[in-house]
């Protein structure tokens, strides 16, 4: 009897010990053998780490290296976090040109500064990088490898009509194996874009947002500013030209060695992101990859009167359709129009002044004429109250117009010296 009841145990044991193995090999099979890099391009970015994990899991049974596939997993999951974000924008045009070509192809206002090849600056290179210019023409900045080769972001200041040696911007030193390039600044002179490639990045370049700290004295932790502008591809040459409003950004997703794709967007004033609980996981992916600008415009009207300002920057004549910001009657041979047909970088500095000045007149006079009207229409309380205020206005108007004649010499008498 005692013989029988171990024959039973053993038995069981077996039986058990066989199904284990099968719900184990049956769990090992649900994971489909995919191509971990091919669904990351495709951004299928759950599938890959699902894939991932397990075959993780499996080298570290076996005692084998697994770096390629924590690399890898590592990049599936900061997407999968990134297309849950993705930005509401709408892009309204995509060129494919060669790379050599790309510069020549965004055109901005001289009022948002200037991008040239780095070749301009630096003959030797080429490396098809850019550098930025502010619309005084006073700064430069641009990328620079460093003693171990890897790209810092660098700013050169126009000193007595000298170029002063690179230096580093501040805040970009810690990260030893990072590159940085492409910068741009907006002419807020505190918010910069550049594309870097660092822990953070997707794959390749990825574009970044930082801002700088005037009392640190140096660019804060900057931010990646996520999809659809990044993706697994390189991404780069984030500039917007807010005269016309409207945006550009570089990338080769989906294009051979030698080309890459130029985007042109519409600046958001306010992020806003889609709702993958309305959109489904399928769409949002689409509109991550941009697979279709189409399906980003949410406002025809606004894409169509974008997208008119974009055909003027690219088929205007420089001549015939010069673009005149304001009018200075420098002497009777010359007038300009913008502020780079001014030469001298003190003289630019001054019609920045000069710009405010007359736009602070126009607002004021238009408040005085508002206060006047308010004036004429009012009861005796009420023009008691205005009164003093369209005396001081009118005091202010006074000072600032005898200010807009004094730096009218000035910017004479220094871009005439």
């Amino acid at each position: 009897m005692k013989r029988f009841l171990f024959t039973i145990i053993i038995i069981v044991s077996c039986l058990a010990v066989s199904a284990q193995g099968k719900r184990t090999k049956a769990k090992a099979q649900a994971v489909p053998e995919i191509n971990p890099v091919e669904a990351i391009s495709e951004y299928r970015f759950t599938e890959a780490e699902d894939y991932l994990m397990s075959a993780i899991q499996q080298l570290q049974k076996k005692k084998q290296p697994a770096i390629r596939e924590e690399e890898l997993l590592e990049t599936a999951r900061k997407g999968r976090i990134k297309l849950q974000a993705t930005e509401q924008v709408m892009i309204i045009d995509s060129l494919v040109l060669p790379k050599t070509e790309v510069l020549n192809a965004i055109k901005i206002s001289s009022e948002c500064g200037s991008i040239h090849p780095l070749s301009n600056i630096i003959k030797e290179d080429s490396s098809l990088c850019s550098y930025f210019q502010n619309q005084l023409g006073d700064k430069r900045m641009y990328a620079q490898p460093d003693k171990n080769g890897r790209l810092r972001l660098v700013e050169s200041q126009l000193i007595a009509n000298e170029w002063s040696a690179p230096t580093p911007l501040k805040g970009f030193e810690e990260e030893e194996n990072d590159n940085f390039n492409f910068p741009f600044m907006l002419t807020d002179g505190v918010t910069m874009y550049f594309a870097a490639e660092n822990a953070e990045s997707i794959g390749g370049y990825d574009i970044f947002m930082t801002r700088y700290d005037a009392d640190e004295q140096q660019f804060l932790v900057p931010d990646n500013i996520g999809m659809p502008f990044n993706s697994p591809a390189n991404d780069y040459l984030y500039v917007i030209d807010e005269f016309n409003n409207l945006g550009y950004f570089v990338s080769d997703r989906n294009q051979p060695a030698d080309s890459v794709c130029l985007y042109t967007f519409i600046p958001n004033e306010k992020r806003t992101l889609y709702n993958i609980d309305v959109l489904g996981e399928d769409k949002l992916r689409s509109l991550a990859k941009i697979n279709s600008i189409r399906d980003s415009w949410t406002n025809p009207a606004l894409v169509k009167e974008a997208q008119k300002r974009l055909n003027e920057t690219r088929n205007a004549r420089e001549e015939q359709h010069k673009k005149r910001d304001f009018e200075f009657v420098l002497n009777d041979q010359h007038t300009y129009y913008t502020l780079s047909d001014f030469k001298k970088p003190r003289a630019k500095e001054k019609v920045q002044w000069w710009l405010e000045n007359k736009k602070d007149l126009r607002s004021r006079s238009q408040e005085l004429e508002r206060l006047r009207a308010r004036y004429m229409s009012g009861t005796d309380t009420q023009k008691a109250q205005i009164a003093p205020q369209i005396r001081l206005n009118e005091e202010k108007l006074e000072q600032i117009e005898t200010e807009i004649h004094n730096l009218e010499k000035d910017i004479r008498k220094l871009e005439l010296e």
